[in-house]
């Protein structure tokens, strides 16, 4: 599936859930908001697979061996992308607030030595030195200590908070926080 199919697949579901109030049908006590939604989305990805691939009579089939045909994905795949995703996008949210604080909060450089190491460093071969680091930017490298340290902080703190304004209520915070860094909110 191409990028723009999935965002017009997207577009489309929610617009159906916001028509069709499907989200109202929502019960906490039956589980997460997380797997309703997922739930909700692969029925209506293949529902909607099903309408696009259907054909009368079998016309316009094309016929494949099975030693020739390809991977197909399961339902475990498409958890495991939506997971991916939900913690993508969990993160990202987190990653914004701690730029918007760190720029309202004059912490520039803050904001510059954990980018340059938490984040952009995170992607690379070898991430830079904390020397190195301090050189570039011109400060002491106990300094980069102190602000990856406060970053880090301030990071969780939004990763938390993200996660509490996604979720609706304390089981449901607390099953997330654990699938998402693998321990319970200390």
């Amino acid at each position: 599936m191409q990028i723009a199919d999935a965002e017009d697949l997207a577009h489309d579901f929610f617009a159906q859930a916001l028509a069709r109030d499907w989200l109202a049908r929502y019960d906490p006590e039956k589980g997460r908001f997380r797997t309703f939604l997922r739930t909700c989305l692969l029925a209506y990805a293949a529902t909607a697979h099903e309408a696009s691939t259907r054909r009368k009579r079998g016309g316009g089939i094309r016929h494949v061996a099975l030693d020739q045909a390809g991977p197909v994905a399961t339902d475990d795949d498409t958890a495991a992308i939506f997971d991916r995703e939900w913690m993508r996008s969990v993160l990202s949210i987190a990653l914004a607030a701690l730029h918007e604080e760190c720029i309202a909060d004059d912490r520039a450089t803050t904001w510059q030595v954990f980018s340059e190491y938490d984040v952009e460093g995170a992607e690379l071969d070898e991430r830079p030195t904390y020397e190195a680091l301090a050189r570039r930017i011109g400060i002491p490298v106990t300094q980069v200590t102190n602000y990856l340290n406060w970053a880090r902080r301030r990071f969780r703190g939004h990763v938390l908070a993200t996660i509490r304004e996604l979720t609706a209520n304390e089981a449901e915070y607390r099953d997330e926080v654990r699938a998402l860094v693998g321990r319970s909110e200390a």
